[in-house]
């Protein structure tokens, strides 16, 4: 399992805390298409993208033949007055024959009730851990969203009030 993260304090915990197999920093990496070939060289099988920009175009370029994607947000894109161009990515995704489909949370809203009793049974069986940022105060809440955007957290940004 690769992660992509931007600050090596964040790839160490990757590792050490949720057993990632290999993390890019892609802050510092160079050129992120030669390390994502690096970390995966058999190719990228299933990509859960949830960042878009530079990160998903290295990445769809080290797709595997019959790999999945699953397209969940472009963060990366979010505060961007124009769209960027980047590479045009269906003619890999069609000659690889990669599924790409996109995950609103809302389109399960009949499910959060069993997937809460499942996530929750998950975290309960230590099966599911995480790591959570808790600013205090609501007056602390644009320091707390700015720095959700600079990466200063660790895991979930939590106002506690």
């Amino acid at each position: 399992m690769l992660g992509f993260l931007g600050s090596d304090e964040k790839c160490a915990l990757l590792k050490s805390d949720f057993g990632y197999d290999e993390v890019i920093n892609y802050k510092t990496s160079t050129d992120l298409p030669q390390a994502i070939a690096a970390a995966c060289p058999k190719a990228v099988d299933i990509y859960y993208d949830n960042v878009g920009g530079a990160i998903s175009d290295a990445v769809i370029g080290n797709i595997n033949f019959h790999a999945r994607v699953v397209l969940c947000g472009q963060i990366a894109l979010d505060n961007s007055t124009d769209i960027p161009m980047g590479p045009r990515l269906q003619p890999m995704i069609l000659t690889r024959s990669v599924c790409m489909q996109g995950f609103i949370v809302v389109n399960y809203q009949s499910q959060f009730n069993e997937g809460r009793k499942q996530l929750g049974l998950w975290v309960k069986e230590g099966k599911l851990t995480y790591k959570e940022t808790i600013v205090k105060g609501f007056d602390q809440l644009p320091v707390a969203l700015l720095g959700l955007f600079a990466g200063e957290n660790i895991g979930k940004m939590i106002v506690a009030l």
